[in-house]
């Protein structure tokens, strides 16, 4: 039997000021008090995982990082959700509206995302190791008219050294990587989808203390790129799980979700 194609999708989307409170509050409705309308409009427009966190970046304000698997691309995911004519998709675009300031049934306000690399780790013997699989959201800024040279050296490193980069995640106990661009009014973003088996702060700060190659390299591509240096601490990208969802084991418990995140 042929596996159902997917369409993986990673974005951000800002956070009005003093509006946090709205957000958590929010995220809580929709996998409690309407979690059989939220599971309801999701399975309806495709959507078979999502994944919700937020993140405050230093300079930029707070974010919200989703992931979105389904079955459409993200644009017409996104309109499905938001734009039907029924009272849920109504209530979600104002909610949004409320705490991101878009309106998400506009199509000029949806998120321009290019898919810059998806990687699977695909050895077999996967399947039998067991290990816990924890997947992160986050995004970094990319400095101003640096974007076009970043992409020029991510396509000549997927070309040339793809080998080395597969071995560097693979040390990291990585299964899962998705990196795309997005291009918004504040700037262009990396946003970073990935699967490991340890939180996402001892996943980084390892990465820091590697003596690898591929990670040195790694790490000045960031500084030279981002501005950021993720040996210090102000600059290490702080996620907070909000809201975990997919088709088959529907929404995590906010137990589960505690537990997660710390």
């Amino acid at each position: 039997m042929q596996a159902e194609k997917t369409v993986n999708s990673c974005f951000i989307l800002p956070i009005l000021p003093h509006k946090i409170g709205n957000v958590r509050d929010f995220w809580d409705d929709v996998s409690e008090k309407y979690r059989e309308d939220t599971g309801d409009q999701l399975r309806g427009t495709g959507v078979k995982r999502m994944l919700a966190f937020l993140q405050a970046m230093p300079e930029k304000g707070d974010y919200l990082v989703l992931f979105l698997q389904s079955a459409h691309s993200l644009g017409e995911t996104l309109k499905e959700i938001f734009s039907t004519d029924v009272e849920y998709s109504r209530y979600l675009t104002d909610q949004f509206k409320d705490f991101t300031g878009i309106d998400m049934a506009r199509e000029e306000s949806l998120p321009d995302v290019q898919m810059l690399m998806d990687w699977k780790d695909t050895r077999q013997y996967l399947e039998e190791k067991d290990m816990l699989k924890m997947p992160w959201c986050f995004a970094v800024p990319i400095l101003p008219g640096k974007t076009e040279e970043l992409l020029r050296i991510l396509k000549e490193a997927e070309n040339t050294r793809m080998p080395e980069i597969e071995d560097m995640m693979r040390h990291h106990d990585i299964i899962r990587s998705l990196t795309c661009l997005q291009r918004t009014k504040d700037g262009d973003f990396m946003v970073r989808h990935i699967i490991a088996s340890n939180p996402l702060d001892d996943l980084i700060e390892a990465y820091t203390a590697c003596n690898n190659k591929t990670c040195a390299i790694a790490r000045k591509m960031i500084k030279e790129f981002t501005g950021l240096d993720f040996a210090d601490p102000k600059h290490k990208p702080h996620v907070e799980l909000l809201f975990k969802w997919d088709e088959t084991r529907g929404f995590e418990t906010a137990d589960q979700v505690i537990a997660y995140t710390e």
